[in-house]
């Protein structure tokens, strides 16, 4: 929006100091020095220059303006073409008063007073509003509309918080703990993100961002709301358009604060469920290079970077680097167990090199490592990692691979 400036004030100054000098100047001259009627033109020129700003406020009047003086301006501008035609005489009979005496000269100068002043006044009060006023207002209602906007999110939060955990809210639960819930959990957490109060509030933060009124508290809990409530939703389209939304909103509130944290790893998680895994390395690894990261981005990057053959080595050095972290996880022990089983079978299928036996040892290695702390994932890796796009492919008649998950198959069962 364009700012009123230092020159356009300057310049409205010193167009009413002209005047208030040629009226010192011309009024006593005019009423060559009679008192009497230097005050009645005097009266005269101020009351027209009054009128005049009247109006000229009055036909610049825009935005929250026009329902209430538009309507005034439109009475005006009937009226005093109605009263101009048929009230011409008792306008002329008003004027006359101001005149100090008889004859068609007193009646010129009232006349040639009230035009001059009128005019001047209506042309005043425009350039002021066109250059001033109009900005000063629309900077004042803009500020004053992000502030309804805040008082509005902090009543609507303060309602959520009722029925929506604050750790929700805020979004500092991590988003995997969706997926650790058990049933009765999960249906409750459930009812709360898609709850009434929840729906409402999502209803007015699209209405704020629409007229512009939307702050930050608004935007990241809108996103924070749709990032979970993406991982509710088991039909691929509704999970895909929740995940969408997510998106949308955490793009507006990186706008705002493009060095959040935790909204830059949620915007990573969003894009891997939408199947973009080079935008969501890129943001991961964009990520990783803050000193603030928090430490499962390696694990992460690990894990998407699986689906990057000519990438392996550094899903490896992602994972082992995580792991030296954490030892006591499993999950990048997994990951480096898919990542070498990728660079075996890859070498196994190309032939156009000899294959790598320790390429194989460390992918054994370390999913014996991973399946003997959670056995409960062995039927996954039966399953799912011996396909023919499965990182395991080329090792699902290994004997030592069919050893490992026959070791743990009793635990599993039981």
């Amino acid at each position: 929006m364009p700012k009123q400036t230092n020159s356009d004030r300057l310049q409205s100054s010193h167009a009413l100091m002209l005047v208030g000098a040629l009226s010192v100047i011309g009024l006593p001259i005019a009423s060559r020095g009679n008192v009497n009627r230097f005050v009645l033109v005097a009266s005269l020129a101020v009351a027209s220059f009054m009128l005049g700003t009247l109006l000229g406020f009055l036909f610049t009047s825009y935005g929250e303006e026009a329902g209430t003086v538009g309507k005034i301006r439109d009475w005006l501008v009937g009226g005093i073409t109605g009263v101009t035609i048929v009230k011409a005489a008792a306008i002329k009979g008003v004027l006359i008063a101001f005149a100090s005496g008889p004859g068609p000269n007193e009646y010129a100068l009232v006349m040639a007073i009230a035009v001059s002043y009128s005019t001047f006044g209506f042309f005043y009060m425009f350039l002021q509003r066109e250059l001033i006023l109009n900005l000063l207002l629309a900077e004042s209602r803009a500020a004053r509309g992000r502030l309804e906007g805040t008082l509005e999110a902090s009543i609507v939060v303060q309602r959520l918080l009722v029925n929506v955990p604050a750790s929700i809210l805020s979004g500092s639960e991590d988003i995997d703990v969706v997926e650790t819930l058990n049933k009765s959990e999960a249906e409750t957490l459930r009812d709360q993100l898609y709850g009434e109060d929840v729906g409402r509030f999502l209803i007015e933060a699209e209405n704020a961002i629409k007229c512009g009124r939307a702050d930050w508290q608004t935007i990241a809990l809108a996103a924070n709301l749709y990032c979970y409530r993406t991982y509710f939703e088991t039909d691929s389209d509704a999970r895909a358009q929740e995940a969408r939304m997510a998106a949308c909103w955490i793009d507006r509130a990186l706008l705002i604060n493009p060095e959040h944290v935790d909204l830059t790893v949620k915007k990573a998680a969003i894009l891997g469920e939408l199947k973009d895994s080079q935008g969501t390395v890129a943001i991961l690894e964009m990520l990783n290079r803050k000193p603030e990261a928090p430490y499962f981005v390696r694990q992460w990057l690990g894990y998407y970077l699986l689906e990057f053959p000519d990438r392996l080595d550094d899903a490896i050095r992602y994972s082992e680097s995580y792991h030296a972290l954490i030892p006591d996880e499993t999950d990048s022990l997994f990951n480096l167990a898919a990542a070498y089983g990728r660079k075996y079978c890859a070498s196994m299928r190309t032939g156009t090199q000899q294959a790598d036996p320790g390429d194989r040892a460390a992918a054994l290695k370390y999913l014996e490592q991973a399946i003997r702390d959670q056995p409960s994932f062995a039927p996954t890796v039966k399953d799912k990692w011996t396909r023919t796009d499965g990182c395991f492919a080329c090792l699902a008649k290994d004997s030592d691979f069919i050893a490992i998950l026959d070791s743990v198959s009793g635990h599993v069962e039981a």
